[in-house]
């Protein structure tokens, strides 16, 4: 399984201090916090990070197919909504929740990674996949897809996974990024 080892890496590298220019304990303390709570899966920059590429990021984003609802959760929990930033705030954390509509699939399945719900790899790369190729001013999207293909080491095969519309994106991705590794196998990134 792919995102075992990407997740060993994730901790070890966590443990040592590694591969993080910011702190994400407090924001996975929150997600944790919410997963008995809340019934809306982790995407986005945590979801990232719990599938094994090292990231960081300041908010939590939620997959729900049910903002209201989920909203009404998030509420109970104590996060209050900041109208000017279209957004819950919990214990200074940024909220943000996703629809299908937006995310551009219905996701399925979730798993459970250091407590916290999330969306599989497969949904993460194809929502992030969907968001850079539809957006240009996601282009961060396009590379998280890419730096879970160097750290989980994914490869052309995984393309079967992910929705028909995306996997020659993926696929090329793959490719690009393999390339970029035999080409400059031992030298300096700068």
């Amino acid at each position: 399984m792919p995102s075992t080892l990407g997740i060993r890496r994730r901790r070890l590298r966590a443990k040592h201090g590694i591969g993080m220019p910011g702190d994400n304990s407090h924001i996975l303390h929150v997600a944790r916090t919410l997963r008995h709570q809340v019934d809306a899966a982790v995407l986005g920059g945590i979801a990232v990070y719990l599938h094994g590429l090292g990231r960081s990021t300041v908010d939590l984003d939620l997959y729900t197919t049910d903002r209201r609802a989920t909203a009404a959760q998030l509420e109970a929990t104590g996060a209050r909504w900041d109208a000017a930033n279209r957004q819950h705030v919990l214990d200074r954390v940024p909220i943000h929740t996703v629809t299908p509509d937006e995310a551009g699939i219905t996701v399925k399945r979730t798993s459970i990674i250091d407590g916290i719900r999330v969306v599989t790899l497969a949904d993460l790369i194809a929502i992030k996949l969907l968001c850079g190729l539809n957006n240009p001013a996601r282009s961060k999207d396009l590379g998280d897809v890419e730096g879970l293909i160097r750290a989980v080491r994914l490869d052309k095969r995984f393309a079967a996974r992910l929705p028909k519309g995306v996997r020659n994106e993926f696929k090329a991705l793959v490719d690009a990024v393999r390339q970029a590794e035999k080409s400059r196998p031992d030298q300096p990134r700068f």
